[in-house]
């Protein structure tokens, strides 16, 4: 059995590929709710971040469920073992999005409600909308690996893009925590910075999953 990736004209293949575009349907969910998050943090809504809080960890549960599932399956099928590693790979890495996010909002509530600088919480909203889009893009990726591995390619050029955004926000960002620090008692501060390297660890891993579905479009090619 070659791993030319022909997987993508068999049934059982493509049923895994349709669950993992469900999973990341569930990513880009913990995200938009993570972006509201920030919102609502900005307008002092602390309720309500609390309850996105929530509405988070569950999403990001959900992910996780999809995700035993799909590992479930490829456990049990007859799977070429480069196509096996590459989809637990993506799949995988795609998980680590959602965590980090959900990390970054539990990092959020604990210094709420601190009084961060809008300035820093401007930043990081627009950090994590360029992580949502990231997250749809990688989605769209996937789904057309199995018909149009070049525009998979291409979508994934865009994440990369992205991500190399975020990163020159982060600087920024960091700069005003340590502006900040001067101010606020330690503990927060440490807490506010793990909270922007955590949206900026969720960046990261954009960049990974795109890189695996380079790797999968080119197999494809």
């Amino acid at each position: 059995m070659n791993s030319t990736w022909a997987w993508v004209g068999r049934r059982k293949e493509r049923g895994v590929i349709a669950m993992c575009i469900e999973h990341l349907g569930k990513v880009i969910r913990v995200a938009e709710l993570f972006e509201e998050m920030i919102t609502k943090y900005i307008r002092k809504s602390y309720d309500d971040v609390r309850k996105l809080y929530t509405s988070i960890f569950n999403a990001e549960r959900e992910a996780d469920d999809v995700k035993r599932k799909i590992i479930a399956e490829l456990s049990k099928g007859m799977f070429h073992p480069i196509d096996r590693e590459e989809l637990i790979r993506l799949v995988l890495t795609s998980d680590d999005i959602a965590a980090y996010l959900k990390a970054a909002a539990r990092k959020l509530l604990l210094v709420l409600p601190a009084d961060l600088p809008r300035e820093l919480l401007d930043q990081c909203l627009i950090m994590s909308q360029r992580i949502t889009n990231a997250c749809k893009l990688i989605k769209d990726a996937v789904i057309n690996l199995a018909d149009d591995p070049q525009q998979s390619l291409k979508l994934a050029d865009k994440v990369e893009r992205i991500e190399e955004e975020i990163d020159e926000m982060r600087v920024k960002a960091l700069e005003l925590v340590l502006n900040k620090c001067r101010e606020i008692e330690v503990p927060a501060c440490i807490v506010t910075k793990d909270f922007v390297d955590d949206i900026e660890g969720a960046s990261d891993k954009c960049e990974d999953v795109a890189d695996v579905i380079r790797s999968i479009a080119l197999l494809t090619l």
